[in-house]
């Protein structure tokens, strides 16, 4: 083994520093975004910890990686491009989550161009423990979170009834006669899956070193997760102290502990069924390896990577900031112009408060209620976005996050086609026994899309393409009577009537 002169002369710790310093600079925005982000969000305030975690893993490793003498790789530039080709495809399809993401690319890029691949390696776990304080897209958190809001709505229900405690469940609310109680998003269990997983790899990590003991122990925290968290929605239903509070707090934090017991007992059973083999010690043969060492050879100068390294930040970073900024589209004309007259139906306009407008963060809006003497009233709602951002009120809001956040339950979901090769997302919704039919897509450059994760991916792949990433919503919602085909079928014959008229607004 050669040993190379650790030797870094003032000029490369010089260089070394503007660059952490031009990285920091170009990721600040995001990283304060993902912050505040963490903080308020309870499902992921366990993100803030992580950071920490994985300082504490490498000081671990600290004194290993001071005796290895780590070979640079040009390689880690094309990494770091690749962090930067990231960011840019991430803004232009308005995804929070992607700068953060671009962020830990570029940091395992600049340790492979600092030490090559066996550095990356070394540090892997580290690394990889940053990937789960980045919170899921919101679509893909409602999507778990709606299954398990009835798991564990169900699983509540069967054990309050074998302990002889009659419960009417509907949906997700238990009605216990001289009370109900509402198994809202926050007592889903997906915070616990989530954060518990985070914990179960930190634990593995350093309990559990076996590749297929760790994938069971993994696997054991979501039954386990999902049967602490209906028991605890159960004891809620029985003792209301708990639905808030001191109490409510501490069952919570009651839920961890016995998991993570749960998970200690697994692991032991495990081990105790199969021993495990014992490592070699890491550091066997350290004292007769010197021995053996050739000469020591001057380590290559980190002074050339760490200046193309610096162009290539300065360079692609301003290149990212101009690609990943798509220019305005405009309306072709004002929606102000939007006929109140579609065929039997006549419209009034409505128009949102300040605080309502600000928050929606559309360049232009509508907002109609169109009524015919024959038929129920339908509400046109149109939003518009010239340019999205990563800012929340500056890119499209999903009608099924907004319309589940405000109570309403879905009974049915599906993908309609209300014209020819023109779908939209059809939901029937509940909520305090009245029921609507909704239709809604998005339209992007012409193209209609009814699902926000395809809206997503057309965006960002058009706003590379074309430098475009301009996107509307349209929603229709109409009450649902009795027959709800019918109704169904009134909602897409008033849609057929908007085919004609949004593109005299919406360039394609």
């Amino acid at each position: 083994m050669v040993l190379f002169k650790t030797k870094i002369s003032f000029g490369q710790i010089a260089l070394g520093l503007i660059l952490a310093g031009a990285i920091l600079l170009f990721y600040w925005p995001a990283l304060v975004s993902l912050a505040n982000s963490l903080t308020g969000n309870e499902d992921y305030s366990f993100g803030l910890l992580l950071p920490l975690v994985s300082a504490y893993l490498i000081y671990l490793k600290w004194p290993k990686l001071r005796r290895h003498h780590w070979q640079p790789s040009w390689m880690g530039l094309a990494v770091i491009f690749l962090g930067f080709g990231i960011y840019v495809l991430g803004d232009l399809a308005a995804a929070f989550y992607f700068p953060p993401f671009s962020f830990i690319v570029v940091l395992t890029g600049l340790l492979w161009l600092a030490g090559g691949w066996a550095l990356v390696w070394e540090l892997a776990f580290p690394l990889f423990l940053l990937f789960f304080m980045i919170p899921l897209p919101a679509m893909v958190m409602k999507t778990l979170t709606l299954p398990l809001q009835m798991i564990s709505s169900k699983l509540a229900s069967g054990m309050l009834q074998v302990i002889g405690i009659p419960v009417l469940r509907q949906g997700n609310v238990l009605d216990l006669g001289v009370r109900q109680l509402q198994v809202v998003d926050a007592c889903s269990g997906l915070r616990y899956i989530l954060s518990l997983s985070a914990l179960g790899l930190i634990y593995c990590y350093f309990y559990q070193r076996s590749l297929w003991k760790a994938a069971i122990l993994l696997i054991c925290i979501i039954p386990a997760a999902i049967l602490a968290n209906a028991l605890r929605v159960a004891a809620m239903a029985l003792f209301p102290a708990l639905q808030e509070g001191f109490w409510h707090s501490f069952s919570g934090w009651l839920i961890f502990v016995v998991v993570f017991a749960l998970l200690a007992l697994v692991n032991w059973l495990l081990d105790y069924l199969k021993p495990p083999v014992s490592p070699p010690e890491e550091d066997a043969g350290v004292a007769t390896a010197g021995a053996a060492e050739t000469p020591a050879a001057p380590r290559p100068s980190y002074t050339p990577y760490l200046l193309a390294t610096l162009v290539l930040v300065l360079v692609a970073g301003q290149i990212a900031l101009r690609v990943a900024r798509a220019p305005a589209v405009p309306l072709l004309q004002s929606l102000d112009n939007f006929p109140l007259q579609l065929g039997a139906y006549q419209g009034r306009r409505t128009y949102l408060d300040r605080a309502m407008a600000t928050a929606v963060g559309a360049d232009a809006y509508l907002e109609a209620d169109y009524t015919s003497p024959e038929s129920e009233p339908v509400s046109l709602w149109i939003a518009y976005f010239e340019s999205q951002s990563q800012k929340v009120e500056g890119r499209v809001h999903s009608p099924l996050m907004c319309l589940t956040g405000g109570g309403w339950h879905i009974l049915e979901s599906r993908i309609e086609e209300v014209a020819p090769g023109l779908p939209a997302r059809y939901l029937l919704m509940e909520q305090g026994g009245s029921r609507m039919v909704v239709y809604y897509w998005y339209i992007e450059q012409g193209r209609w899309l009814a699902s926000e994760y395809s809206s997503r991916l057309f965006m960002g792949w058009n706003g590379l393409i074309k430098r475009r990433n301009d996107a509307a919503l349209v929603r229709l919602i109409t009450p649902a009577g009795g027959d709800v085909a019918q109704t169904r079928e009134r909602l897409t014959a008033f849609a057929r009537l908007l085919v004609p008229v949004l593109p005299k607004f919406i360039q394609e």
